[in-house]
């Protein structure tokens, strides 16, 4: 009871300074704002500071909460440590780090998640993104593909029981598990080599960043439950092809981090979680592996189950997927060129097209052209250079609005849309 009488002493007096009336929100965002830079102070993974320039945004209505002024002078001082404006319609906003008036700026969306672990674990992940070019490590988020598939799955899910295994036992008693683990996504890179470091190269961005935000955004004691809960939630996850490593960032980081606290000063751009984990726990993983011998060691991680259940997810792919290819190629279309693009979008329901592209069925971009809102229908993405967006016959701007079913594009001036064949429009510069 005197540790909560102290808190709302200490809230009572901070807030004291602040104009009666203000709003709920700016009391929030200032408490958010005390949190995380509390919570970051615990900060040894990194050799730069995690809290920094932060913006907290409405979407709608673009209000924002900042904990530092902007160099333009648009954010009005509330009181210290925070700032309230309109962020400009022209900044892309989404979980994500921007460069804006030349700083570096998480931002996070408003409203915040309610629950306090998860709301610091997602300032923190934005966080580490504001800093890792500093740190070294590019922001790469490749989609990989071979998740899509059902054998690139099952031996996603069998690393992932085996991860899980491996967490459940002391420090010295992992050994095993951690290499039959590294067997299963040994698989992988055997089955799928052409796509395989994708996997490395999105855990290096969102799987550090993830990382980062759980170890010092949640309570130590609910660490291990949080990774068995995402482990156990892994096999629901509509894709796996761009949210694998917030799954085996944690788990793996964690695993690192119970053997070697400091795993992370040794990190750089071209680390595999696979080699750090043979480096920490000195593990060996054998060159070859029989059919026979894989059979036996999926048996002891739910293979059986685990090989049934996404067997019968590809009936229900395979069905989707014939849906947008049809859509895609043999109905109108509007194609768009990619010049300088900033994108939202979700990663954990991305769909994959084979050489055709990635269908993402939600997404916002702003380009030099203008801004693209999909809400429903999909839009298929090749190599992050073009585009394809499902149409009617005809589409006219009316007010530099385009409207199609499930999205809405306002061009910028100077861009039209013209008919290239029975099937294909282009958004084409005016002449």
């Amino acid at each position: 009871m005197k540790a909560i009488i102290g808190l709302l002493m200490l809230i009572t007096i901070t807030f004291r300074g602040i104009a009666q009336g203000v709003d709920t929100a700016m009391l929030l965002a200032a408490t958010y704002f005390r949190q995380a830079d509390s919570a970051s102070s615990r900060n040894f993974m990194w050799k730069h500071p995690l809290y920094g320039p932060m913006l907290l945004v409405d979407p709608h209505s673009r209000t924002t909460y900042a904990n530092m002024p902007d160099s333009a002078g648009a954010f009005t001082f509330i009181t210290e440590g925070l700032y309230k404006g309109t962020l400009p319609q022209e900044v892309m906003v989404a979980n994500t780090s921007i460069n804006w008036q030349g700083r570096l700026w998480a931002i996070i969306l408003w409203p915040l998640p309610v629950d306090m672990e998860e709301r610091l674990s997602l300032m923190l992940h934005e966080s580490f993104h504001r800093i890792q070019h500093k740190l070294g490590f590019p922001a790469l988020s490749p989609t990989i593909d071979h998740l899509a598939t059902t054998n690139g799955r099952i031996y996603f899910l069998l690393e992932l029981q085996a991860l899980k295994t491996a967490l459940a036992k002391p420090v010295d008693q992992r050994k095993k598990d951690l290499v039959n683990a590294l067997l299963f996504r040994k698989k992988r890179q055997e089955l799928f080599p052409s796509t395989f470091d994708n996997e490395r190269l999105l855990e290096i961005n969102e799987g550090l960043a993830e990382y980062t935000g759980m170890l010092l955004g949640r309570l130590p004691g609910n660490i291990r439950q949080h990774l068995y809960n995402e482990i156990d939630k892994a096999d629901t996850r509509l894709s796996l092809i761009r949210s694998m490593a917030y799954i085996t960032g944690p788990v793996y980081g964690y695993l690192l981090y119970e053997k070697s606290p400091g795993w992370t000063q040794s990190v750089d751009s071209n680390s595999s979680f696979p080699a750090l984990i043979k480096k920490y726990y000195k593990v060996a993983v054998p060159e070859q592996t029989t059919t026979s011998v894989l059979a036996k060691l999926e048996k002891q991680y739910k293979g059986d189950s685990i090989i049934h259940a996404e067997k019968m997810k590809e009936k229900n792919r395979r069905q989707q997927e014939d849906i947008y290819t049809r859509l895609f190629t043999h109905q109108p279309v509007l194609v768009i060129n990619l010049v300088k693009m900033n994108i939202v979008f979700n990663p954990n329901n991305l769909f994959d097209l084979g050489e055709l592209g990635t269908v993402y069925p939600t997404a916002e971009i702003n380009d030099v052209w203008g801004k693209l809102k999909l809400v429903d229908g999909g839009m298929l993405m090749k190599d992050w250079k073009v585009i394809t967006l499902p149409a009617m016959d005809s589409l006219h701007a009316k007010d530099s609005i385009v409207q199609g079913n499930g999205w809405q594009l306002q061009l910028n001036k100077g861009w039209r849309i013209e008919k290239m064949d029975s099937l294909q429009s282009a958004l084409i510069r005016k002449e």
